[in-house]
């Protein structure tokens, strides 16, 4: 049964548009790049503008000094408008005293309003000297009188409040023959004076109404001078039609300054149309066309993503290589552990056994009780495919085996490159004859007392053809086998599909691809490519990082080589004797 049974072949629409649209992303460059193209193209087009259009806007476009002041006339209309409110409050105004002086009768008051003002005068009187003595004596026999007054007798409050001084009193004569400073007695004393205080303010609030009584009451006086200068009206209406002409005039010169005004502004309208074409602000084109050129890139970018998709995930990465991702690559945030030793800070980048990733794909290579591993790894980065062996070799030698990494591109040393290790001597020099395998082994230090061989791709001259290292390996790898018990050989895809994991005694092949960058095409081809080859493709190891930093080959070459020290002998214990 195929592995990618499990799966649907038909992908719903959304998750394949979602998965193309994240793809299209991660090419920032060139939307980038359409994004300015479509800027300058806009800029010049702004810059290019018919002469005569210009010429024609200036000759129509209002001169500096031809537009009328409108702020000064519209604060003259404001102004008599004031004028012409305050002259109509003045008529009204003394319209209203001239009405209320008529009304007014000279003399003295009716025999029945008089006696009502005389009675309201003499309770007065009573209740202010009961106010009076409350003030002047604040006893519980000054509020009595208080409440028991005709002004408040009939106040629907002051009957409770009297009944409560009442208790009050009778509670607070029974305490006092105890004799001393009883608390009780002096909190109903507190409490007593409240209550009095508040038939007072009854008493006060009454006092009040009847001085608003009597004030109405009042006899009348003869008017004034002052009085009859107020209603006089003939004055104030002509004062009014003489603001009522100046606002008037002042507001046909408004208008007038409008209509002007109104008009220059369809002159200028009219000239920066001649001068705009497209009817538009130099920087709303301008944003527009950025906006544009950005959809314009990104459209493009999902158009060619549509046409020759790249793998966006896991899940369609199995669909397509009709494989299983061992595991997917992902950066970790930086460790304190590896900052404090020596030996991690001066590790290469990117190689970091302790990635659970890493781990992952060894256990998937390598299960529990595993004894002899011999295995490919390729992919379309040749220096991807090197930092992944690397890392695998590294946890292979936590576990305690004897590693060996074997570089066979000759043309980018990606172990090299990954390791910070000379290229030299290497595989090249071994096929030439010019070194054996002891002499092209190097000893790379992974942390502490981490220790993986390495034997480089070589440098210079022409680097050997796929024949040549099957050959090699074919005739040396039982040999290999006998000093390690795990062998990872490093090699480009043109050599894997040349047929060179046929001629090992194993056919385990990886294959390393890029999360958005791999297209389904070339996965697809490459895996079948390994199986045509003789290869068994395991897996796929997807790598979703910044793409490594390969370096030069003359930094390769010129890079210092380990020296064999006798540690490093008695550390690697002669495994390349």
């Amino acid at each position: 049964m195929s592995l990618t049974t499990e799966y649907r072949l038909i992908v719903p629409r959304a998750t394949y548009l979602a998965a193309r649209a994240r793809n299209a992303m991660h090419r920032p460059i060139f939307i980038g790049a359409v994004s300015v193209g479509t800027f300058v193209t806009a800029l010049v087009a702004l810059v290019v503008v018919p002469q005569q259009a210009q010429r024609a806007a200036q000759a129509i476009a209002p001169k500096p000094g031809e537009r009328p002041d409108t702020a000064a006339l519209a604060y003259s209309v404001a102004v008599s408008q004031a004028r012409v409110a305050a002259t109509d409050s003045a008529v009204t105004a003394a319209r209203i005293k001239s009405a209320m002086l008529s009304q007014a009768e000279v003399g003295t008051l009716d025999p029945v309003v008089t006696a009502r003002r005389d009675s309201l005068n003499r309770r007065l009187t009573e209740l202010d000297a009961l106010l009076t003595r409350t003030e002047t004596a604040p006893l519980a026999a000054s509020y009595r009188a208080l409440a028991e007054s005709p002004e408040l007798a009939g106040h629907a409050g002051v009957k409770t409040l009297l009944d409560s001084l009442t208790d009050i009193e009778r509670e607070r004569d029974a305490s006092a023959t105890s004799g001393g400073a009883d608390p009780v007695f002096v909190a109903l004393t507190a409490r007593a004076t409240e209550i009095g205080r508040a038939l007072q303010a009854i008493g006060t609030s009454r006092r009040d109404t009847l001085r608003e009584d009597i004030a109405v009451l009042a006899a009348p006086t003869r008017p004034s001078a002052s009085e009859l200068a107020q209603a006089d009206t003939l004055r104030r209406i002509v004062a009014r039609d003489s603001a009522n002409a100046s606002l008037a005039a002042a507001t046909a010169e408004l208008e007038a300054a409008r209509r002007r005004v109104e008009e220059l502004d369809r002159r200028a309208e009219r000239a920066r149309a001649l001068a705009n074409p497209l009817n538009a602000p130099p920087y709303a084109m301008l944003a527009s066309a950025i906006v544009f050129g950005m959809v314009l890139g990104f459209g493009a970018a999902l158009v060619q993503e549509l046409r020759r998709p790249r793998i966006a995930d896991a899940r369609e990465a199995e669909r397509i290589a009709g494989t299983r991702v061992i595991s997917v690559i992902r950066p970790r945030p930086p460790s304190p552990e590896r900052g404090r030793r020596m030996a991690d800070r001066v590790a290469p980048p990117h190689i970091d056994p302790a990635n659970d990733a890493h781990q992952l794909a060894w256990l998937f290579v390598a299960p529990p009780a595993s004894s002899l591993l011999m295995l490919t790894v390729s992919g379309e980065s040749s220096l991807i495919a090197a930092i992944i062996a690397a890392n695998l070799g590294a946890v292979a030698a936590d576990e305690a085996r004897n590693v060996i990494i074997v570089d066979t591109d000759g043309q980018a040393s990606p172990v090299s490159s990954a390791l910070r290790l000379d290229a030299r001597p290497g595989l090249h020099d071994i096929i030439q004859g010019r070194v054996g395998w002891p002499e092209a082994t190097q000893h790379a230090t992974i942390g502490r007392d981490r220790v993986i061989d390495v034997v480089p791709s070589g440098v210079g001259g022409s680097p050997p053809d796929a024949h040549q290292i099957s050959d090699l390996l074919r005739r040396d790898a039982a040999r290999m086998a006998r000093h390690y018990d795990t062998v990872i050989i490093v090699a480009s895809m043109q050599f894997t599909s040349s047929g060179l994991p046929g001629v090992l005694p194993k056919h385990d092949v990886i294959y390393c691809a890029r999360l958005g960058f791999t297209r389904h095409s070339d996965l697809k081809n490459a895996i079948q490519a390994i199986r045509l080859a003789g290869g068994n493709p395991l897996g796929v190891v997807l790598w979703d990082d910044v793409e490594p930093a390969a370096l030069a080959m003359e930094e390769i070459g010129a890079g210092a080589r380990p020296p064999r020290t006798a540690e490093m002998e008695a550390l690697v214990g002669g495994r390349a004797r």
